[in-house]
């Protein structure tokens, strides 16, 4: 759900960023899955589950879970993980000298030209993600809130997710600090994966 950020974090290889992008839409052991995808896809997959476990241990987003109502507790990780998305593309000259919108054109192209690779959902998903320009709509907070309502609507069980963004725009200056003082630490932890 976060795909700007694990993009972001995947480095500069090909393979490696469209591993970053599929692993959510993978299952089961990385050895298991060696058998249908080549190293570098490979690799990605095993950044973006690495990236994912130490955010889910990490003090601040822990914290910034905390922050959400009772209502919407349950579906905090969700709503973090897009609003990081959002914080990012905000602030991303601090973080990138790359142009933003030449990184998500670039994306996009790397989805595009790889579709026949992607798994049988993202192969659904990828065209979506590509005209509606979701790397791009993170930018702004009403099409955070629109995401919500969309994968609120994508769930099986009854759940409070849609209307969540209300509750982003109250809590946003405390969200926004946490994810300023994470995000460079995540960064840290990436670089020195190994």
């Amino acid at each position: 759900m976060n795909y700007l950020a694990h993009l972001f974090l995947a480095g500069d290889d090909p393979d490696e960023k469209l591993g970053s992008l599929i692993a959510d839409f993978t299952r089961g052991r990385l050895e298991t899955l060696a058998r249908n995808y080549p190293p570098g896809i490979m690799r990605g997959i095993a950044i973006h589950r690495k990236i994912d476990q130490y955010t889910d241990q990490h003090t601040r987003v822990l914290l910034s879970k905390r922050r959400f109502s009772d209502q919407r507790r349950r579906y905090a990780g969700i709503i973090v993980d897009v609003l990081h998305d959002h914080f990012l593309s905000r602030h991303w000259y601090r973080h990138s000298d790359m142009d933003r919108g030449e990184f998500i054109a670039s994306a996009y192209r790397l989805l595009h030209r790889n579709r026949h690779v992607l798994p049988s959902r993202m192969q659904w998903i990828a065209p979506l993600m590509i005209d509606q320009d979701w790397l791009g709509s993170y930018h702004y907070i009403d099409r955070i809130g629109e995401a919500y309502d969309r994968m609120s609507r994508r769930l099986r069980q009854p759940n409070n997710l849609a209307g969540a963004v209300v509750e982003v725009r109250k809590l946003y200056p405390v969200l926004e600090r946490d994810f300023e003082i994470f995000f460079p630490e995540l960064r840290f932890h990436v670089d020195n994966l190994g």
